[in-house]
C-alpha cells in the first residue's frame, strides 16, 4: 500500500470536488485495517477522526511529503474518465471537473492552459459559438490518453460508486424569500440553505456555479420572491444570481428547469 500515493490522489481529489469528506475518512479506516498499528502514521489516525473538512488538505500533505504528484495527476484524470464511462458524469459535468484541475496544476503546467482550451472550448459550443461533438471528441480522447493510471489506485479502497459526490434527489419547486437581504452573505446563506449546498460552500459566485454544475441538482422550479428589493439594494449580486440561473438553464436543456422572478405586482419568467 502506497499511502504516500493515495494520499496525494486524495488531495488532489478534494481539491478538485471529485473525492469528498466521507471518501477520505472511509479510505483512512480501511488503512487503519489493512496495516499493523505500528506502520500507520499519526496524520491516518486524525483523518479516520476529523471533524473539520478544512483540516483534511494539511494531514493529507503531511501524509504525502516527497510523492511524484505528476502520477497522481494522471491517475486523478483516469478515474474522472471511468466516471464519465459509467455516466456517473455527465459531459458538461467532466468539463468543470477538468477545468478545476486547470486551476489547481500550477502555472506552468501543460494542462494550465491545454484544460482551460478544451473546457473553455466546450462551452463555448454549448453556448452556440463552435461544433459540440468536436468539442465532445478532444475532452474524449484526453481523457481515454489516462485510462491506463486509474489501475494505479486501489478502487477497491472507494467507499461506493460513483465516486463523486451523489446527487440529492431533484425537488419540484423551491422559494426564495430575498425581501431581506442587506448582503451579500445574506443572500448567499439563503442559497445554501434551500439549496442543500455542502458545508464547504465558499459563499461567493464561483462557489455557487460549481455547486450547481457539480455538487447539487436544482430543482424543476425556483420561485424568487421579493426579487425588485434584492435588484434595488444589490444589483450587482442580483445580476450575478440571474445570469448564472440563465446560464445554468441554457447548458441543461432536457432538463425541467424555470425561475419565476416575484415582482409586486406581477411575476416573470426566465
Amino acid at each position: 500500500m502506497e499511502i504516500g500515493f493515495e494520499a496525494k490522489v486524495y488531495h488532489i481529489g478534494l481539491s478538485i470536488g471529485f473525492f469528498s469528506k466521507d471518501h477520505i475518512i472511509v479510505w483512512a479506516d480501511k488503512v487503519i485495517d489493512l496495516l499493523e498499528v505500528t506502520d500507520i502514521p499519526d496524520m491516518v489516525f486524525e483523518l479516520s477522526m476529523v471533524k473539520k473538512e478544512e483540516d483534511i488538505p494539511r494531514l493529507l500533505i503531511e501524509l504525502c511529503t516527497n510523492t511524484e504528484e505528476e502520477k497522481a495527476l494522471k491517475t486523478i484524470v483516469g478515474m474522472i474518465n471511468l466516471s464519465y464511462k459509467n455516466k456517473h458524469y455527465t459531459l458538461y459535468e467532466t468539463c468543470e471537473m477538468l477545468y478545476r484541475l486547470s486551476n489547481y496544476v500550477d502555472s506552468d503546467h501543460e494542462w494550465n492552459g491545454y484544460l482551460y482550451a478544451i473546457t473553455e472550448s466546450l462551452e463555448r459550443a454549448l453556448d452556440g459559438y463552435g461544433d459540440v461533438d468536436t468539442s465532445r471528441k478532444e475532452i474524449e480522447e484526453f481523457l481515454l490518453e489516462h485510462e491506463k493510471y486509474s489501475k494505479l489506485f486501489d478502487l477497491s479502497l472507494l467507499p461506493n460508486q460513483p465516486l463523486i459526490t451523489e446527487f440529492k434527489p431533484r425537488k419540484e419547486h423551491i422559494l426564495f424569500d430575498v425581501s431581506r437581504v442587506v448582503a451579500p452573505a445574506d443572500l448567499h446563506m439563503i442559497l445554501k440553505r434551500q439549496l442543500d449546498f455542502p458545508d464547504m460552500y465558499g459563499m461567493n459566485w464561483n462557489a455557487f456555479w460549481d455547486a450547481i454544475t457539480g455538487m447539487v441538482k436544482l430543482p424543476m422550479k425556483i420561485t424568487i420572491i421579493g426579487w425588485e428589493v434584492l435588484e434595488e439594494r444589490l444589483p450587482k449580486e442580483a445580476d450575478f444570481l440571474k445570469e448564472l440561473l440563465k446560464d445554468y438553464s441554457l447548458r441543461n436543456t432536457n432538463e425541467i428547469f424555470t425561475v419565476e422572478y416575484e415582482q409586486k405586482s406581477e411575476t416573470s419568467s426566465n
